[in-house]
């Protein structure tokens, strides 16, 4: 049996089409041990514009103040993953909501005082992680907690779903907005390390685009098997893509 590590985007949790769900039980069934990290940025954005508080972002992360991550924290915690575990155990009862508080489930260290309190996973409890998904499918939101001082702290959804896979030895899809990666206005199903750094220089390959990646390329070096980027509004693109490349960008060393 192998890990799934299957990063669901907050830009598509409203729009996420129903059979993803589905997919995610059939993933368990056909030999995989599913791990979900989900995202909730607009969800975010929507409680701090009702509280008139401005988002700000810098190289592509929120920037996390106390007012900025209290809301992040009970946004993403308290509405964002009971929703996800929810859909799943409505299939299902087998989904449990977890984060970097519980159990000790990650290490984390603060990147850049800049960023405010912005985190970025170091290492994951795996015994423990390997326990959980014995008897559950895991949904994690992106908070860490310094064991230390209990300072909480926000993490990109991205960087923690390439740490658990890498760690894990996982298939990654990243479900998300977009079809895939776009080339001449074309989707790659498939996509080597080579092939995505040319594609950086000659700039075809650029923007939000360019860290998500990236971050795939760091994530198979460090151990992930695979990386496959789909469109969560596709029926049945989870299940399909890890049989075949059909759809999507499958990435691959």
């Amino acid at each position: 049996m192998k890990y799934a590590v299957i990063k669901i985007g907050g830009s598509i949790l409203s729009d996420l089409c129903d059979t993803i769900i589905e997919d995610i039980h059939a993933l368990r069934k056909d030999n995989y041990t599913p791990i979900i990290v989900h995202g909730g940025g607009p969800f975010i954005k929507k409680q701090l514009n009702r509280l008139g508080v401005e988002s700000k972002f810098l190289d592509g992360l929120r920037v996390t103040d106390e007012q900025t991550l209290l809301q992040t924290v009970n946004t993403l915690i308290g509405e964002v993953n009971p929703k996800i575990v929810h859909q799943v155990n409505c299939k299902e009862t087998l989904a449990i909501g977890l984060n970097g508080i519980d159990l000790n489930l990650f290490e984390i260290e603060p990147i850049n005082e800049k960023y405010g309190y912005v985190a970025e996973c170091l290492s994951v409890n795996k015994p423990v992680l390997a326990d959980i998904c014995k008897l559950a499918i895991p949904v994690i939101a992106p908070i860490g907690i310094n064991h230390e001082n209990g300072q909480k702290y926000n993490i990109n959804a991205d960087s923690l779903a390439y740490k658990i896979a890498s760690e894990m030895n996982a298939d990654l899809f990243l479900v998300s907005d977009i079809p895939g990666v776009l080339i001449e206005d074309e989707v790659k199903s498939e996509l080597s390390i080579q092939e995505i750094n040319t594609y950086i220089e000659t700039t075809e390959i650029y923007g939000g685009m360019i860290p998500k990646v990236s971050g795939a390329v760091s994530a198979i070096k460090d151990g992930c098997s695979s990386v496959k980027i789909i469109p969560g509004t596709v029926k049945h693109a989870l299940i399909n893509s890890s049989n075949s490349n059909s759809i999507g960008t499958t990435i691959i060393s």
